[in-house]
């Protein structure tokens, strides 16, 4: 699951825009550092302060609704589907099928933009992120990263600086609208999955290649929105 599904639920099933945005952060951090595997109750303050407790509940929400998610047929089914769309479509572009996991998730945040609409949705997107920015996001990162996967204090130490610029660049783009608005149909889903294929060295998608994929996707939108339904229909309740 993407991460503006990951808000939406978490922030409907718990009751807070912070948790909401807390669930988001395991994908934000991966972007940030690959390294970042959030996991289930790792060691953490007794007694958090109250927006550090929203933070790690949206947080232990993510895992649990992905555990639940990679394994629903709402999931299964359409990544099924869309490689072999994609392995049909015979673009040229190469490994493209391997990518119709993370394809299939930026479609249902698409269809969930469609959905509540650009506006509305960005707007929540903001009121969250400014509810965690700065120590509870902070906190998180050393909960769940630092503490856990560096090899050493020193180099925590020496790392968290770079991480959290690329956090901040990443939240700042999220914010201002145009990555958000991509989702919505076939043009800005092709030109998304570009930028994520280009994190992996391969190359960017041709102008023809683009406009031959842009179609497909757009052909998807109404299996996506029914698979929305499905989703906030029988996504297990306050997973956390």
């Amino acid at each position: 699951m993407n991460f503006l599904l990951h808000r939406h639920l978490a922030a409907r099933d718990l009751g807070s825009v912070a948790a909401g945005a807390g669930a988001m952060l395991p994908d934000l951090w991966r972007m940030a550092d690959r390294r970042v595997k959030p996991a289930r109750a790792p060691e953490r303050p007794a007694a958090p302060p109250p927006r550090l407790a929203e933070v790690l509940a949206g947080i232990d929400h993510h895992v649990a609704v992905d555990r639940w998610f990679h394994a629903a047929p709402v999931f299964v089914e359409g990544e099924r589907r869309l490689a072999e769309a994609l392995r049909g479509a015979a673009l040229g572009a190469p490994r493209l099928a391997l990518f119709a996991h993370v394809l299939w998730e930026m479609c249902l945040d698409g269809a969930l933009v469609r959905r509540i609409g650009l506006a509305p949705l960005l707007d929540d997107l903001r009121a969250g992120l400014a509810s965690i920015d700065g120590p509870p996001t902070e906190a998180a990162a050393c909960i769940h990263h630092f503490e856990r996967r560096a090899p050493s204090p020193a180099v925590a130490l020496a790392d968290r600086p770079a991480f959290e610029a690329r956090l901040r660049r990443i939240c700042d783009e999220l914010a201002r609208g145009p990555w958000i608005a991509g989702y919505q149909d076939g043009a800005g889903l092709a030109f998304m999955l570009s930028r994520v294929r280009s994190r992996f060295g391969m190359p960017p998608f041709t102008p023809e290649q683009h406009d031959r994929l842009a179609p497909l996707l757009d052909g998807l939108a109404g299996v996506a929105d029914a698979s929305l339904d499905d989703i906030l229909r029988t996504a297990p309740p306050c997973a956390h």
